[in-house]
């Protein structure tokens, strides 16, 4: 199982993507879906992911503003 987490600012993108993922990759689960950079940071953290989705354009913090706080980033990611 490969385990993800899609951080993306529109909430129906968010479900649209997860429904997408369940529906057409089953070795993927989605484990956490956040809506802003600080709540993705907390979600890496606890589900230590190996796919990342992430969007770049996120009021307050945006996508590659939010990778800098990661230290080693050891995931895979789609932007």
């Amino acid at each position: 199982m490969i385990k993800a987490i899609i951080v993306d600012d529109e909430p129906y993108s968010c479900e649209s993507l997860a429904t997408l993922l369940e529906q057409n990759c089953p070795a993927v689960k989605t484990v956490a879906i956040c809506h802003s950079g600080q709540a993705g940071l907390l979600a890496i953290d606890e589900h230590e992911p190996q796919l990342l989705f992430l969007d770049i354009e996120m009021p307050k913090m945006n996508g590659f503003e939010m990778l800098e706080w990661i230290p080693v980033v050891n995931f895979e990611i789609v932007f």
